[in-house]
């Protein structure tokens, strides 16, 4: 859903997607954090960081003229698309790298995360910014109930965790599909490839754990 509206916070004018993207996070922790414990909102927490820090500092490479005239730009301005895709990549590399201990159900923890950030950017943007009522009321119910399916069900071993991404990502494609910037924009690009990510990292994880077993 694009941004029509911006709201003025502290005398700074701020666009509504700012507002929603920062909700979406709080519910993810939140929501991680109930369900599988302090551990594992870390982690998640420690990926969106990574992520989102990329995100900012990629603007030197996608915009080198503009920081090199204006260093306070970084503040502003992001790497769009190509930078939220390339923080993700380095936060599943990070994730990959790290020694960290990860904690059981890891990966539903972090799908749990995606779901409950996106669900809650996208109906937020959906509350704030102007659009059709059959769009905005497709998505604010099509993501709080995928919201609210991914919490309730997020600990069930017995739903693998691609097929709970596939789901999601569909859901995401449906809606899309109905939105103007329809799959051009980052949200939904983000579902895909950050679902992805979280399948490869929970099922590495998985085979670690089965060879570690086996070992023993």
């Amino acid at each position: 859903m694009p941004v029509t509206d911006y709201f003025l916070l502290w005398k700074v004018t701020v666009p509504s997607s700012w507002i929603a993207a920062v909700v979406g996070f709080i519910l993810a922790w939140l929501a991680v954090k109930v369900k599988f414990g302090k551990p594992v909102a870390d982690l998640f927490i420690d990926a969106l960081f990574t992520t989102i820090i990329v995100w900012k500092l990629s603007v030197i490479v996608t915009d080198f003229e503009t920081v090199r005239r204006a260093p306070m730009a970084i503040l502003y301005f992001n790497g769009g698309t190509f930078g939220f895709l390339a923080g993700l990549v380095v936060a599943a590399l990070v994730f990959f790298l790290s020694r960290k201990p990860k904690p059981p159900m890891m990966g539903r923890g972090l799908l749990l995360g995606i779901v409950s950030a996106q669900a809650g950017y996208q109906v937020m943007m959906a509350f704030l910014n102007e659009s059709t009522f059959l769009i905005k009321g497709i998505t604010i119910v099509l993501f709080g109930i995928l919201a609210v399916l991914a919490f309730v069900h997020a600990q069930n071993e017995r739903i693998p965790i691609f097929y709970g991404a596939g789901l999601f990502v569909a859901a995401h494609a449906f809606v899309g599909a109905l939105q103007p910037i329809g799959f051009t924009g980052i949200p939904f690009t983000a579902t895909v490839i950050a679902c992805i990510l979280t399948v490869l990292i929970s099922r590495r994880f998985t085979q670690d754990k089965e060879t570690d077993g086996g070992i023993q």
